[in-house]
């Protein structure tokens, strides 16, 4: 779950929000839209680790020429798609 906090309140805030990224993600919102987010930096390296491991299983598909389905991909990854309308 991320908390949600304008940037005005996060300009005066940046200590105690940095102290809370470890707990969760901090979403700064700039006229009522998501502008940027703290996240701790273990949470960071864990995305970064992701990312590159899910490059390399990609590059290893495009070299063999292996195809798989979209859903049964999202479902190995642990990504749950909804039916976004």
């Amino acid at each position: 779950m991320a908390e949600y906090v304008p940037v005005t309140e996060a300009k005066g805030r940046l200590t105690a929000l940095v102290t809370e990224s470890d707990d969760q993600d901090v979403v700064i919102m700039r006229r009522s839209r998501p502008a940027a987010v703290i996240i701790s930096h273990r949470r960071y390296e864990a995305l970064m680790e992701e990312i590159e491991d899910l490059k390399d299983r990609l590059s290893i598909h495009e070299r063999d020429g292996v195809t798989v389905d979209f859903d049964k991909a999202m479902a190995e990854l642990g990504i749950e798609v909804s039916g976004g309308e």
